[in-house]
């Protein structure tokens, strides 16, 4: 048998080689989250705790997340998550029965859920996907990952919902400073949209290719958002600039409006996060 089991191993060695040369990544595990004695309830104190720190000193527009600020509030933060863990849309409908109650339930879970994955890689300036997008977790009474967030949230009629979702990612829309409401998400939505198209850091338009270069979650969209315009506008020959025009105010819109004519470009899923480790 001492032969067989060498075999296997260097048969593993050779395999784990072949990995390492390839670029593979060893599986990860669901995140565990103790939810015992934890009652459903749709309440966001304790996001709105460790949101209030999150950023430290800095408090300026880039929403920086600060590793040792976050783990004062690691306790509100896992009390959330847990809370958010035993209620939803599925498990707790009855607590959820608008579709505003449900988004502002999706956005806040979205934001806690970010910061915890950002926080269990020791707050790293770059996370790849398979630890932040597509790692595991409880939520709703079941096991989803920030990707299916996404997934429910393009299925709303507003597109500008998944675009405008929080993350920490240095190219998609920034964290909020606060959990957030029913009573005034779809207003947020609009505004938040709006001031991801303003960020230079964010939306990202390259003067000198003369391109814009288009979030691989607004990429995928806007066959939908042209055809929306020319029906609703009665045109045609709109280009993704063109349809995006009507949604955006201020220095928005100025910024697409000098960028008319510009070509559109698909963007990478880039592995940067917003996030400022202990010195």
């Amino acid at each position: 048998m001492i032969p067989i089991v060498r075999g296997i191993c260097k048969l593993m060695g050779v395999f784990a080689a072949a990995c390492l040369v390839a670029g593979c990544n060893p599986p990860v595990k669901p995140i565990a989250l103790g939810v015992t004695g934890a009652r459903p309830e749709v309440n966001y104190d304790d996001l709105a705790a460790v949101l209030k720190v999150a950023f430290g000193d800095d408090k300026d527009e880039r929403g920086f997340l600060v590793g040792d600020e976050l783990k004062r509030v690691s306790d509100r933060l896992d009390a959330q998550l847990k809370r958010l863990a035993v209620t939803g849309p599925t498990v707790t409908a009855a607590l959820l029965p608008a579709d505003d109650d449900r988004i502002a339930y999706w956005y806040n879970a979205r934001t806690a859920w970010a910061i915890k994955l950002v926080l269990l890689a020791e707050c790293p300036r770059a996370l790849p996907r398979r630890l932040l997008e597509t790692r595991p977790f409880p939520l709703d009474g079941r096991t989803m990952t920030l990707e299916q967030i996404d997934a429910i949230l393009a299925e709303d009629p507003d597109w500008r919902l998944v675009v405008a979702a929080p993350s920490v990612r240095r190219h998609r829309a920034r964290l909020p400073a606060a959990p957030f409401s029913p009573k005034t998400v779809r207003n947020e939505i609009a505004n938040r949209f709006n001031e991801y198209v303003a960020d230079d850091e964010r939306f990202l338009i390259d003067v000198e290719r003369q391109q814009i270069v288009v979030h691989p979650l607004l990429w995928v969209l806007r066959e939908r958002l042209i055809a929306e315009h020319h029906r609703k506008y009665r045109t045609e020959g709109a280009t993704l600039t063109t349809a995006l025009l009507p949604y955006t105010t201020g220095s928005a819109r100025r910024r697409l409006q000098d960028a008319i004519g510009y070509r559109c470009v698909p963007g990478k899923r880039a592995d940067d996060v917003i996030c400022e480790g202990d010195e």
